[in-house]
């Protein structure tokens, strides 16, 4: 299964629901695409739920990396929602868990981002 990607707004909040995989850097061009429109409508706050990517490469957290530093340098934040499996190792072993913001779900990142 390829990556797929759903975006919808909820709250303040921009949340992008990825399945699948990541592979190569290819299959994220189009989500930094999305990502900077967002950015450019002035949207600050951005919840990825990975709950049903199944995999992810080096490209994967470079994607992540991309995408927070762009976030961060508009002065807004990112949420990863939902990590598990390879994902989750991944993000431990290069210790990027300790850089992202992580949540259990979608509903707790929205909670956490209006209490923020």
């Amino acid at each position: 299964m390829s990556l797929s990607i759903k975006v919808e707004h909820q709250s303040s909040s921009v949340i992008f629901s990825f399945s699948g995989k990541i592979n190569t850097q290819d299959e994220t061009v189009e989500v930094l695409h999305t990502l900077d429109e967002e950015l450019a409508k002035q949207q600050k706050s951005f919840l990825y739920d990975v709950s049903k990517l199944e995999y992810i490469t080096s490209s994967g957290l470079n994607f992540f990396i991309r995408s927070l530093t762009r976030i961060r340098n508009v002065g807004g934040d990112i949420i990863l929602c939902g990590v598990q499996g390879n994902v989750e190792k991944l993000l431990k072993i290069s210790k990027l868990n300790e850089i992202f913001t992580i949540c259990p779900t979608i509903q707790e990142g929205l909670v956490k981002v209006q209490t923020s």
